[in-house]
C-alpha cells in the first residue's frame, strides 16, 4: 500500500470559555503567530504530510486566512483547504473527512486547532504508529485519583453533592491529546456510523478514538507530551518558555550575649545567650534577607536596613524578611527553594528545626517542603566553637518567566 498523510486542524468552535474570543485566532508572542497559525506551521512543516484540512466556522474561511501567516499560505498553496465546520466536533471532523476523501489518502492525523505547542518529533510518532497500528493517540499519565460520580438528580443540578459511583484506577487512565491518526478509510467509515447513531440516539463523541473505538476496533497508546496543552480558558493562553534561574548566597555572624533572646528564623529557642544585634539579632532571617536580595540583585541587607538607622532598633527580623522578600517577588521572582545552615556549639538546632521551616516559609508564602535547615557545630575551634557567636549561612534558586 503507498502511504499518503493527510492532516485535519479542527478550528470551529465559539471558544465559549473563552468568553467568546476566538482562541485559534489569538496570538502566541513568542512564535510570533496566532494559535492557529503555530500549529498549522507544525504540520506544514512535515515533509510526510500532503493535504490540510482547515475547518473553521461556516463562512468564515477569509477571516481564517487573515490569522495565518501568508507567507505559509503561499508556500503551501494548492496543499491547504477550507472547510466549514459542523453542529459538533464530530461533524466538523466528518466534513473534512468527506473533503480529502476524493484525494484518497491512506492515513490522517486529526488535531486540535488550539494545541498550537505540538512538536514535530510527535507528529512523526503519530505517523509512525498509525501506518504500523492503523489507530493510535498521544496519551498522558493521570497525576490525581479520579472517581466516577453518581448524582441522585441525574446531574441535572451542580448544587447537590454527587457520590462517588466507582473508585478507578489512575494506573489505568490516560488523558488523550492530538494529534490522533488514523487508517483513513476505516476513520471515514466509523465516522458515517457515528453520524447515523446520532440521528437515532443522544450522544457525543469527544474524540475521534473513540469514534473508532466504538466502530472498528483498538487504538494504540504512544506517550504525549505535556507542553502540547489544549487553550482552553484564557489563562491557558500563557507561554511556558524556559525560566530564568538566580542563585542567592546570604551569611550572617552575630556575638551571643546575656540578656538576649536567641532567635532563628523566628522561632526563639530557650537559651542562656542570645544574638547581640540593633534588630532583634535573628542571625538566620539576616541571612535569608541577603540571600533573596542578592539573587535578585537588588541590594543587601545593610543597604535597606542601615544599622545606624533608629528605625531598625529592635525590629522585628521577620518583619524586615518579608518586606524584602515584597521586594523580589515584585520583581516576578518565586522561590524555588532555600537551604540553610546554622552554626553554633549550643543550643542543639535539630529538636527546633521543623518549627524554623515552618516560620520561615508561612514569612515567604512557600511550602515547608521548599526550606531546610541544618545545624552544626564548629568542633570547639574559634568565636564559634567557643559559644561566643553564632553564625548562619543560606543559599536559594528563585526563577521567573524569562521575557
Amino acid at each position: 500500500m503507498q502511504v499518503s498523510i493527510a492532516a485535519i486542524l479542527c478550528a470551529a468552535g465559539v471558544s465559549t470559555r473563552m468568553g467568546g474570543v476566538k482562541k485559534e485566532y489569538l496570538p502566541l508572542r513568542k512564535k510570533l503567530l496566532t494559535v492557529l497559525g503555530a500549529a498549522l506551521n507544525a504540520f506544514a512543516s512535515s515533509p510526510r504530510i500532503g493535504l490540510i484540512a482547515i475547518v473553521v466556522p461556516p463562512d468564515a474561511e477569509e477571516e481564517a486566512r487573515t490569522y495565518l501567516p501568508a507567507k505559509l499560505l503561499a508556500e503551501a498553496q494548492g496543499r491547504i483547504l477550507f472547510v466549514p465546520g459542523g453542529r459538533t466536533r464530530r461533524a466538523s471532523v466528518h466534513n473534512a473527512l468527506l473533503r480529502l476523501e476524493p484525494y484518497q489518502p491512506s492515513h490522517v492525523l486529526i488535531h486540535d486547532g488550539a494545541r498550537p505547542w505540538i512538536k514535530p518529533e510527535l507528529i512523526e510518532r503519530v505517523i509512525d504508529i498509525a501506518i504500523k497500528c492503523e489507530a493510535v493517540i498521544p496519551a498522558l499519565p493521570l497525576l490525581e485519583t479520579p472517581k466516577e460520580l453518581k448524582r441522585q438528580d441525574g446531574g441535572k443540578s451542580t448544587e447537590e453533592p454527587a457520590f462517588i459511583s466507582r473508585h478507578l484506577r489512575r494506573a489505568d487512565l490516560c488523558v488523550a491529546q492530538t494529534p490522533q491518526g488514523f487508517k483513513f478509510p476505516e476513520i471515514l467509515s466509523a465516522h458515517e456510523k457515528a453520524a447515523e447513531r446520532e440521528k437515532r440516539e443522544l450522544i457525543e463523541y469527544t474524540d475521534d478514538a473513540a469514534v473508532w473505538g466504538e466502530f472498528i476496533g483498538q487504538v494504540a497508546v504512544i506517550p504525549g507530551d505535556p507542553e502540547n496543552r489544549k487553550i482552553t480558558f484564557p489563562e491557558d493562553i500563557k507561554e511556558k518558555g524556559k525560566n530564568m534561574q538566580r542563585i542567592g548566597m546570604g551569611k550572617d555572624l552575630h556575638r551571643l550575649a546575656a540578656g538576649r533572646r536567641f532567635l532563628l528564623g523566628g522561632v526563639e529557642i530557650p537559651f542562656e545567650k542570645g544574638e547581640a544585634g540593633h534588630s532583634d539579632g535573628d542571625v538566620l532571617a539576616h541571612a535569608v534577607i541577603d540571600a533573596l536580595l542578592g539573587a535578585a540583585g537588588l541590594g543587601d541587607i545593610g543597604e535597606l536596613y542601615p544599622p545606624q538607622d533608629p528605625a531598625w532598633k529592635d525590629a522585628d527580623s521577620l518583619l524586615l524578611l518579608k518586606n524584602a522578600w515584597d521586594k523580589v517577588r515584585n520583581e516576578g521572582w518565586r522561590l524555588v527553594n532555600l537551604d540553610c545552615t546554622v552554626t553554633c556549639e549550643r543550643p542543639k538546632i535539630l529538636p527546633h528545626r521543623e518549627r524554623i521551616c515552618r516560620s520561615l516559609a508561612q514569612t515567604l508564602e512557600a511550602d515547608p517542603g521548599q526550606i531546610f535547615v541544618k545545624g552544626k557545630t564548629n568542633e570547639s575551634l574559634g568565636p564559634l566553637g567557643a559559644g561566643e557567636a553564632v553564625e548562619a549561612l543560606a543559599v536559594c534558586l528563585i526563577e521567573k518567566e524569562d521575557a
